[in-house]
């Protein structure tokens, strides 16, 4: 059983380094192909050689977010490259779950946060000054792993649907 009254109020920047100043950005046309993810705001753009940062961190759109109502926010593990429309977190070991981070970010009010015209964009002290609400570090691994469970089981159940999407779009042009 969780209890609520244990969670405390955190800013990003009491519970989390960025890593922004490890970010390479790489032209399309300039990229050594690869097998490492190359990170953007919305997700991997590409697959390249070499990387930027290694280990688990939380990838949040800086800049070209494709969705201000869902805004990109990522858990990542591994060797990545990260280009400069993302920013880059990892949580504090004795303060926070990297799982429990990217949910919580990305249950937060982001669009709010935004400036600027057409391109909005999320600034790193915007971003470091969220303040969430934080369970125990052990809470925190619960639910973060509960959460990646759940991510996991919705994936599986849409490419079942776009599969069987496809069968009935083939059976139906068939017959």
């Amino acid at each position: 059983m969780i209890s609520y009254f244990s969670w405390e109020q955190r800013k990003v920047s009491d519970i989390a380094n960025r890593y922004d100043n490890l970010r390479i950005p790489v032209a399309a046309n300039l990229r050594i192909p690869g097998v490492t993810p190359y990170y953007g705001a919305n997700g991997i753009q590409d697959y390249v050689d070499g990387f930027t940062h290694e280990g688990e961190f939380v990838l949040v759109a800086e800049d070209g977010a494709n969705d201000l109502k869902n805004y990109p926010v990522k858990c990542v593990n591994g060797r990545i490259w990260v280009n400069n429309h993302a920013h880059v977190l990892q949580s504090k070991p004795e303060m926070a779950d990297n799982k429990f981070l990217a949910y919580s970010i990305s249950q937060a009010d982001i669009e709010a946060l935004l400036v600027g015209g057409g391109r909005s964009k999320l600034n790193a002290e915007v971003m470091m000054s969220i303040e969430l609400v934080m369970p125990s570090l052990p809470e925190q691994i619960a639910i973060g792993r509960c959460m990646t469970r759940l991510d996991y089981l919705i994936t599986l159940h849409q490419r079942d649907y776009k599969l069987i999407l496809k069968c009935l779009i083939y059976y139906l042009g068939t017959a």
